[in-house]
């Protein structure tokens, strides 16, 4: 490039920046190296580090970052929430994120139809349609993370949806942005026309490239060939047959276009129905052509569903599979998972006995799981399939990555293409390849580790690619991307399935939809034949812990730091990233590792409940913690009765002070102090007095149960004029006529999790065993129950050997429930999960328990976990506040009220949603009676 062409681009750079901060506000733009870095990857195996990232709020926004990148010609990709697999989501440019102002969601017609902004996650909307029986068409396997915006510009499908339930057939209405920042709302007739008005060159232009499409006889009979069954490779130009007016046009090539035309700003879908019966099957077959000559008898009888495994894959998941059946797998065997739906139960009958019949007459066709309608068996059945990505990520080999592709045949050449991709796979030496798909829409995915630290393994992933695309498009006349989308993974091929002229085409529309290529440049259209070998992902060994990570993201929607400042996915792909940077970037990332990813990390371990391979980076950051274990946690270590009254001592000055100044003003001069010295703590408006040291003794009854209340709850009390929780879970439990015992020594009594949380693994151990032994004595040797009256000391006590620790409300719901008259209140009350809930239960206990209690609970979206995470809402109350930021918004207008299990988690939640949250005990004990003696079985 010339010396003055160099000189231009930076002067266009800066220039653009300059503007930019006078448009957006400085928190906006992320410019540090360490937040570049870890948003130099999305899910697939390639990587782009960004010169700026940028955060934004609203359409307004997008808009005039697009007027300025357009006329600087800055480049700029925009990236939702980054599942996307072939390379569609990052840039070496201007990285685009949306902030958490992009969830709203409008239900419309009953649930007949749905506006979503594509910031919403696709599962959440779906939860939202769950009371009207409908659904999105598209279903995913990434629907629990992966957002709308992505999943219309990625045209994605998934088990079920097929092609008749994707976004381009399931859209109604779109409000997209174009290059030079023009919006248009389809919706709006308005908004339509002048768009017509003052963009007659661009409207003119669609009609003609329209017009010509439509002459060419040859072209169009390509085009309605490829779109025979699921096809994302390159644009949708079967928009240009299906519509005639240039808005409907240019809103169904913004499907799949993966933000290479424009900005989805909402989408408005047709839902889809929920059946009301279903049944799963899952059966083996001898040879993958034994079970697809079966798809058609299956699609026939109504099949919702068919997810085909073959023999591989099945191994892959053996011990998943074991309940079903141990009968051996052979090479050639393959397994379809069979799903019928039906609206009724006879015709759901019906089908079943269909299927079942034209099985029976195959002798070879085994039953692993015959069909059931056991939502549980089902359940069980749908986690197999959903295991087999995982499965290959979980063994794979360090330094090694995980490719899945996604090809489509005629449903009559799909066994072909199983073994002509098995032969492939030995051709090359993937012998870890797996095979499974969706048989109805004839796509299958596979799945394979790939190496690129050397020339060898890079040649060996080219020339392997060359031999697939051959073998679909030459041989199986099929489709090189069925539904993960073209990127970088696939656009030197689009070529090879679509040809010159179609191509051509292609590059077209790209032009008059964004003349400045702007927008994702490399994506999709890219002239580099080699451009799939390029900027690919090293994943180098930093930590055991974390070395099976796959960056999918599934974790980041449990993660309560992700909008703060990194998730799992992040802190992982950023300490990667690193190992291969300069010592003096190494040296910065480090530093700033030591905030972004330690100490705003909740290390709950919730992110390993949504991992694909059970990676639980809490575990990976408090390993990182151990050798910087604070003084004050040792000396709390030693000094554990002391502590406590100290931090009670702490706690009555506090509220001393703030009873003559008052709670507001001793919150903003701690948080003030806190900005001079971290080692400060905020002291939140809600934060309670000490608690009691007394311990109510209560009634003497046979039933006994041994009651260890935490920590917390032995050091922060009850509200303003409320008997402290210790006389209250006695006053519920006698109502019972369960007596309650203490353990001796109780105030010296932890299970060690205040110090494993800080990497203090040591004290943890000590503390652990010296609780199971009082424990033990106390229970008579397991003779009576144990509780506790928090949950994250009922989920740490499980490391303590020899005993078992009830969580309090679990044992309310599942053991004294039943033993009271319960008389449930009807005005709405907030619940919240808390992570610990979650991973002792699935939180079903404390769900169930307030459903017993009340008949309007409410639970707030887009909150896993509060963030309060034992102390660090005093002591980084920023990622309290950042976790619970979407709460006080959510809470009905009648809801005074909220309860959950743990007494730190409900300081940060009263403190973000402005009504008290307490423990569930005291609702309890509030709407709760004896049982006569002779009723409750006494």
């Amino acid at each position: 490039m010339p010396e003055n062409a160099l000189y231009s681009v930076k002067n266009h750079w800066q220039a653009f920046v300059t503007q930019l901060e006078g448009v957006l506000k400085p928190e906006q733009l992320i410019r540090d190296l360490s937040r570049r870095t870890a948003y130099s990857t999305d899910a697939s195996f390639y990587h782009l580090t960004p010169r700026l990232v940028l955060k934004l709020d609203d359409t307004t926004q997008v808009q005039r970052v697009l007027k300025l990148a357009c006329r600087w010609l800055v480049p700029v990709t925009f990236r939702a929430a980054g599942t996307s697999l072939s390379g569609q989501a990052i840039s070496d440019s201007v990285l685009i994120l949306l902030s958490e102002q992009w969830r709203q969601t409008d239900v419309l017609d009953e649930g007949a139809r749905i506006r979503l902004q594509p910031g919403v996650i696709g599962a959440f909307a779906n939860q939202i349609l769950a009371p009207y029986k409908r659904k999105i068409g598209p279903d995913p396997a990434s629907i629990a993370t992966c957002k709308i915006g992505g999943i219309a510009a990625n045209n994605a499908s998934g088990m079920c949806c097929g092609v008749k339930h994707n976004s381009y057939h399931t859209m109604e209405h779109m409000t997209f942005v174009l290059s030079d920042g023009t919006r248009v709302d389809t919706a709006d007739a308005r908004s339509v026309k002048q768009f017509y008005r003052k963009h007659d060159g661009l409207v003119s232009a669609i009609r003609r490239l329209r017009a010509d499409v439509c002459a060419d006889e040859v072209l169009t009979e390509r085009i309605r060939h490829q779109y025979r069954f699921k096809n994302t490779l390159g644009y949708g130009l079967n928009a240009l047959l299906d519509f005639e007016e240039p808005v409907d046009i240019i809103t169904h090539l913004m499907i799949g276009s993966e933000g290479t035309l424009g900005f989805i700003g909402d989408i408005t879908y047709r839902t889809i129905k929920l059946p009301a019966f279903k049944a799963t099957g899952l059966y083996l077959f001898d040879t993958a052509r034994q079970a697809c000559d079966a798809i058609e008898a299956l699609s026939d009888a109504g099949a919702d569903a068919v997810e085909l495994m073959d023999a591989r894959a099945l191994r892959s998941v053996a011990d998943l599979l074991a309940p079903f059946s141990t009968r051996p797998v052979s090479s050639d065997n393959v397994a379809l998972l069979i799903e019928l739906t039906a609206d009724n139960q006879q015709t759901l009958d019906s089908a079943q006995e269909s299927v079942t019949s034209f099985f029976e007459t195959e002798k070879t066709i085994h039953a692993l799981q015959p069909f059931t309608r056991d939502i549980s068996a089902i359940t069980t059945l749908w986690n197999i399939r959903k295991g087999l990505f995982p499965a290959v990520g979980a063994v794979r080999e360090s330094g090694t990555t995980v490719i899945i592709e996604d090809v489509a045949f005629d449903q009559h050449k799909l066994a072909d293409g199983i073994q002509l991709l098995q032969q492939l796979f030995e051709k090359y030496r993937y012998d870890e390849a797996i095979i499974f798909g969706h048989a109805l829409d004839g796509n299958v995915h596979f799945v394979f580790t790939q190496r690129f630290d050397s020339t060898k393994e890079k040649n060996r992933y080219r020339d392997f690619m060359e031999d697939v695309s051959k073998l679909v498009t030459d041989k199986l006349h099929g489709t090189l991307k069925a539904e993960h989308g073209t990127g970088r993974n696939m656009a030197p091929f689009i070529r090879q399935q679509w040809g010159g002229r179609a191509l051509d085409v292609m590059k077209r529309l790209k032009h008059i939809l964004d003349p400045a290529a702007i927008l994702n440049p490399g994506v999709i259209i890219n002239d580099d034949p080699d451009a799939h070998l390029k900027n690919l992902k090293q994943l180098p060994s930093v930590d055991e812990e974390i070395d099976s990570c796959i960056e999918c993201g599934f974790c980041e929607p449990q993660c309560p730091s992700a909008s703060l400042t990194l998730s799992p996915r992040q802190r992982i792909a950023l300490m990667r990233r690193a190992t291969q940077l300069p010592a003096a970037e190494q040296a910065e990332i480090r530093k700033d590792f030591v905030y972004a990813g330690d100490k705003t990390c909740a290390a709950t371990g919730l992110c390993a409940t949504a991992c694909p391979v059970g990676i639980n980076t809490g575990t990976w950051i408090k390993k990182r913690r151990h050798a910087e274990s604070p003084d004050s946690l040792h000396f709390m270590a030693e000094h554990l009765k002391l502590s406590h009254s100290l931090a009670r001592g702490t706690l009555n000055l506090a509220t001393g002070v703030a009873a003559v100044t008052s709670k507001k003003t001793l919150q903003a001069a701690t948080r003030s102090a806190h900005r001079l010295s971290q080692r400060i703590p905020v002291f939140a408006q809600t934060t309670p007095a000490a608690a009691t040291t007394e311990y109510f003794a209560g009634q003497r009854f046979t039933d006994k149960v041994v009651f260890i209340p935490a920590c917390p709850n032995r050091v922060f009390g009850s509200e303003d004029k409320q008997q402290s929780l210790t006389k209250t879970v006695v006053e519920l439990l006698n109502k019972a006529s369960i007596e309650v015992r203490y353990p001796d020594a109780l105030t010296s009594l932890c299970c060690g999790q205040p110090f494993e949380s800080h990497g203090n693994m040591q004290a943890a151990q000590q503390y652990r065993e010296a609780f199971a032994a009082a424990l033990q004595k106390a229970s008579e040797n397991g003779r009576y129950p144990i509780i506790t009256d928090n949950s994250a000391c009922a989920l740490s006590s499980l490391s303590a050997q020899g005993i078992k620790v009830t969580e309090l409300a679990q044992f309310l719901n599942e053991i004294v429930a039943a033993r009271l008259h319960i008389t449930p209140v009807t005005e709405p009350i907030a619940l919240h999960l808390t992570c610990s809930s979650q991973h002792l239960d699935g939180a079903n206990g404390l769900r169930s328990l307030a459903e017993k209690l009340c008949t309007n609970i409410f639970v707030p979206s887009h909150i896993t976990c509060c963030g309060f995470a034992g102390d660090k809402g005093f002591t980084t109350p920023e990622l309290n506040q950042a976790a619970l930021s979407p709460l006080r918004e959510q809470l009905p207008a009648e809801c005074n009220r909220g309860i959950s299990n743990s007494r730190t988690c409900e300081i940060g939640l009263s403190q973000s949603g402005g009504i008290p949250y307490q423990h569930i005990a005291y609702l309890m004990n509030e709407v709760s009676e004896s049982l006569p003696t002779k009723e409750c079985g006494r």
